[in-house]
């Protein structure tokens, strides 16, 4: 009788031990929800991959063109950080009050290059070429993305907009344009070098002129919105560091040089 009340009891210990171990269990924190420009996608998954978020959470990426996301956050998306690719798109949400106060910083740098595809024989082709009618398509960012809104820029100053404008392509990103030219869908694009330099099968051809358009300024800041402020606070110092900063150089990116030790 003992020797069957001890073997009945057994499974019935073992399930108390898995309930009190089961119960003692840390719930997961919740991810950072990171929108940003998707010029910045390899680079961010990179230092992702490399090491944990210094701000303890895990983090998740939402890419999409700098103009998709801000109207997404202007529409409650319940986004933790935003890295913008352009000014105008981050002033906005500042202007309506969505930035916490004191958390937006300047990250990177970029450049706007003319491409096209590997196997052209417009190999020497500059930006005053692009007015000559033999040129049929010229990808470009639409007027929501900021890599539209600097080659936009590009072509007034360069007085070529009434030449070019009927042979535009827009696309949704600077990722797409690189994409369409690299495909031959297109026989030229204006894109970010990072863009050009990710993307395999198109040729950089000429960069914009100095002048020739505002500064492409990449910045970073939490959403006023974010249920873990401090994480994302933490998380946007992390990519300031040496070891991001290093991993943005390798993609092509300009970074801040560092301040001069007292």
């Amino acid at each position: 009788m003992l020797g069957r009340l001890r073997w009945s009891a057994a499974p019935l210990l073992a399930a108390v031990g898995w309930l009190a171990s089961a119960c003692s269990v840390v719930p997961s924190p919740r991810p950072l929800l990171v929108a940003a420009a998707v010029s910045l996608a390899d680079p961010l998954r990179e230092i992702s991959a490399a090491a944990p978020s210094q701000s303890g959470s895990p983090v998740q990426f939402q890419l999409a063109s700098s103009g998709a996301l801000q109207q997404q956050i202007l529409q409650g998306a319940p986004v933790d950080v935003f890295i913008s690719a352009g000014k105008r798109q981050m002033d906005a949400l500042q202007s309506a009050g969505l930035l916490l106060p004191g958390s937006r910083r300047e990250l990177l740098s970029n450049e706007l290059v003319l491409a096209v595809p590997l196997r052209s024989t417009r190999r020497t082709l500059a930006f005053q070429d692009l007015a000559r009618p033999d040129l049929r398509s010229i990808a470009i960012g639409d007027p929501s993305v900021p890599a539209g809104d600097y080659a936009r820029q590009v072509l007034t100053t360069l007085r070529l907009t009434a030449a070019v404008s009927p042979r535009l392509v827009p696309l949704g990103s600077a990722r797409a344009v690189a994409r369409a030219v690299a495909d031959g869908q297109v026989e030229a694009g204006l894109m970010y070098r990072t863009d050009a330099r990710a993307e395999e099968g198109l040729l950089i051809t000429a960069v914009a002129p100095a002048g020739s358009h505002a500064p492409i300024r990449y910045a970073g800041a939490v959403l006023k919105i974010s249920p873990a402020s401090a994480a994302a606070r933490a998380y946007l110092r992390t990519l300031a560091e040496p070891a991001a900063m290093s991993s943005f150089r390798r993609h092509g990116f300009g970074v801040p040089e560092p301040s001069p030790q007292p």
